[in-house]
């Protein structure tokens, strides 16, 4: 026999016929891929946003990671402060690759009044507040997901823009296909590129093209929260690189020392790669070589954190050919949004690596136009990123009015922050 159940969750109404005297303060500590902020402060009633931690009753840290549907996985922890710091709350969500912006921000604000009902009802507003909860009679049969976790994708475009001196045209195609589960994954991915630049000058014309193929599949397992193996080939053709075909299959160990759970606000993943590969060059190399088959190893170690103090990811990468360990690579990167102290932020973003394995450079001199077209990948001994910044406001603290009035025209008007 069915029971009553609750179908779709809770919907929440807040119905407000007064103002409180005291506002919930929110600190809106937002790291996912869309947090929708001019909705939220438009839409969230009896709060008050402001732009200090410190100030905050309730500090909302919203983190997200993408999912197997090709959406997105929301995890937003409430976090009270001064009166109400004995008030925790966790929720989650998910959406679909086919989620629109207008669903996924209703959601995101139904999850909001969800989570910040006993902060609500602590700061006295329990009598203002009407639930309602959505039931049915009969209970209905388990929907069976027909395509058994598969998402496919199919895609093609076109970019094309000039002047009276030069004109430029790329085209872009793909398909992937994954399959993600709690523990395994597979994943299938085909890339065709293809760009083409022409320049006048005078009464000559110069062409640069540039054309890149590209199929990768893996399948990874999960062996526990923490260990997971994996198979890696790939397959690649690039005149810019001098590969006219390049193939690789590698075999991957990885550990993760926090569980895979908690893998969007904390991870520290020490993996490595090992495998064969085989390059068939379209000239011939400044190693003396047309063709080679070669094995590789690679080490990875990577970390990120997620607090309410800020955010903070380190990586380290070295990879070399095993016949000849000189034949390496090493990469690091960094990454912070730190808040120090009231009001003051400090950031970096930094990248430098180490170049030592390039093995499929063309023998020659470069021309002075494949040099300034980029036509060939050329011999470099390092390569390397780095901003630094720090920023300090003052003033209100208060954030919750909206104003768009010409944001079009200043170009303020779109805003996303995506990771």
């Amino acid at each position: 026999m069915k029971k009553i159940f609750l179908l779709f969750g809770i919907f929440l109404s807040l119905s407000f016929y007064g103002q409180n005297s005291q506002k919930l303060k929110i600190f809106y500590d937002c790291h996912a891929w869309s947090c929708n902020n001019t909705f939220i402060k438009q839409n969230l009633p009896e709060v008050e946003f402001v732009r200090d931690r410190n100030f905050a009753d309730v500090h909302i840290l919203m983190v997200s990671e993408a999912n197997g549907s090709g959406g997105q996985t929301y995890q937003i922890d409430f976090l009270g402060q001064h009166d109400f710091k004995n008030i925790q709350e966790k929720l989650s969500f998910s959406t679909g690759s086919d989620t629109t912006q207008e669903q996924l921000r209703n959601k995101l604000l139904k999850y909001l009044q969800l989570g910040l009902m006993k902060f609500w009802i602590k700061n006295g507003l329990a009598d203002k507040i009407t639930l309602q909860i959505q039931t049915e009679k009969n209970q209905p049969e388990k929907e069976i997901d027909k395509w058994n976790n598969w998402v496919f994708k199919i895609g093609a475009n076109g970019w094309f823009n000039g002047d009276s001196n030069s004109s430029y045209q790329n085209l872009n195609g793909y398909i992937s296909a994954k399959q993600i589960k709690e523990k395994n994954k597979f994943m299938f991915s085909l890339r065709y590129n293809l760009g083409k630049n022409t320049y006048q000058f005078g009464a000559t014309e110069i062409e640069s093209e540039k054309e890149f193929f590209y199929i990768g599949l893996s399948q990874i397992w999960g062996i526990n929260q923490h260990w997971s193996y994996g198979l890696f080939t790939r397959f690649n053709r690039s005149k810019f690189s001098n590969y006219k075909s390049a193939v690789e299959l590698y075999g991957g160990l990885e550990y993760n020392i926090f569980p895979y759970k908690e893998s969007s606000k904390k991870s520290l993943i020490i993996a490595t790669k090992i495998g064969g590969l085989y390059n068939k060059y379209f000239e011939k190399t400044v190693y003396n070589k047309f063709d080679e088959q070669l094995w590789r190893v690679k080490f990875f170690l990577n970390g990120n954190i997620v607090k309410k103090w800020g955010s903070l990811y380190a990586g380290f990468d070295y990879g070399a050919y095993m016949h000849d360990f000189k034949l390496n690579a090493m990469g690091f990167n960094l990454g912070t949004n730190l808040r120090i102290a009231k009001g003051l932020n400090f950031n970096t973003n930094a990248y430098y690596g180490i170049s030592h394995d390039q093995i499929n450079i063309a023998a020659g001199d470069r021309s002075l136009e494949e040099i300034l077209l980029t036509q060939k990948e050329l011999q470099s001994g390092f390569e390397y990123y780095f901003s630094i910044g720090l920023s300090y406001s003052f003033g209100s603290i208060y954030n919750s009015i909206v104003n768009p009035r010409f944001d079009s025209s200043d170009g303020h008007g779109q805003t996303c922050i995506c990771f």
